[in-house]
């Protein structure tokens, strides 16, 4: 590879664009052989707003967010939604996606449980939030335990459809920020929801599921990740109950993959700080970022160099900035690249 591809690929890797003519310029003159004069590319880069604008894809990416304009929740329960709430929680996501990575530029893994947001006068009704202002606006969580980072937003909570089901939210806790894997149920399984009702709640039907043996042997490696959400409903609202009066809870336990033993926590807010400090969590967003970034899955082979640029990352500050900068420095970006012949 030489230097106008390796050009290309830091441009898409960082903006999603072509060139511009001062990395073409560098290109030409030979002076993307060093790791210093790449890094030094790479601030002037991370400073354009292009890099600001990749970053927003990954994470709409990441987390789907397309899906959002086409949620139909049930009508019948959840007589005040409104289609645009879907375009507000999307906007929440990004606007607290970028308040974390570009303006107070942080660690990744922070994506978990900083005390911010940002809302619209709809959306901060739907979560029963005192309105702020009549404008999308940043609002401060310190004083709502409840809420704080990605798993609390609607974007994300809206994963386990109407019945906010514990399969579907623990799936994503488990694939998303653990980078674990789970064999798919045979196909003779129903693998419908099973609603809750009267004197039994979600967590006691999947409580009831853990207990056969049959399932435990799958399910008790994600359904409990959702425990401490089961105050959410299909919509991000918080209840202390459900529809049917039942009592609900936000403790639990998790257990870290490589983790001889689970940690406990009390609170939704004890689960995202336990999250937010796990080095899996963090390893686990440096392989999401990285496979983005090169735009295809990553295997076995990657496994090692993608280790190097995590731990080169995490000892730059562990943020969005210095770990693509690490990528653009790693074998898997300048592999067989050669400087041009004068």
């Amino acid at each position: 590879m030489g230097p106008y591809e390796l050009a290309s690929r830091m441009s898409y890797l960082l903006w999603g664009a072509p060139p511009d003519e001062e990395l073409y310029r560098a290109a030409e003159r030979n002076r993307l052989a060093s790791d210093e004069e790449i890094a030094g590319q790479a601030r002037r880069m991370l400073a354009d707003e292009r890099a600001v604008e990749q970053s927003l894809r990954f994470a709409h990416d990441w987390l789907d967010l397309g899906r959002l304009d086409h949620l139909n929740p049930d009508k019948t329960r959840f007589l005040r939604w409104n289609p645009a709430l879907g375009a507000d929680m999307r906007a929440e996501t990004l606007a607290f996606f970028r308040e974390v990575v570009w303006t107070r530029k942080r660690p990744l893994a922070e994506l978990l449980d900083a005390q911010v947001t940002f809302l619209t006068p709809r959306l901060a009704a739907h979560y029963g939030l005192p309105v702020e202002s009549r404008e999308f606006a940043r609002y401060d969580l310190n004083d709502v335990p409840a809420r704080g980072g990605l798993l609390t937003q609607g974007s994300v909570l809206t994963v386990g459809g109407d019945e906010a089901s514990m399969v579907a939210r623990g799936l994503f806790v488990l694939h998303e920020l653990l980078r674990g894997v789970v064999r798919d149920p045979p196909p003779c399984v129903d693998v419908t929801p099973v609603p809750s009702k009267p004197g039994l709640t979600l967590r006691g039907i999947s409580e009831a599921r853990l207990a056969k043996a049959s399932c435990n042997g799958c399910h008790v490696k994600f359904e409990p990740l959702a425990f401490g959400l089961e105050k959410f409903d299909g919509l991000g609202r918080f209840h202390a109950a459900d529809r049917h009066g039942n009592p609900l809870r936000e403790d639990g336990e998790i257990l870290f993959p490589g983790r001889s033993q689970a940690v406990p926590y009390r609170t939704s807010a004890e689960l995202m700080n336990h999250l937010a400090a796990s080095p899996r969590v963090a390893e686990s967003l440096t392989w999401k970022l990285v496979q983005f970034a090169l735009g295809r899955p990553l295997g076995a082979e990657d496994a090692r160099t993608v280790t190097a640029v995590h731990r080169a990352s995490r000892k730059a500050g562990g943020t969005y900035q210095s770990l693509v900068t690490a990528l653009l420095l790693s074998d898997l970006v300048r592999k067989h690249a050669r400087a041009a012949t004068p």
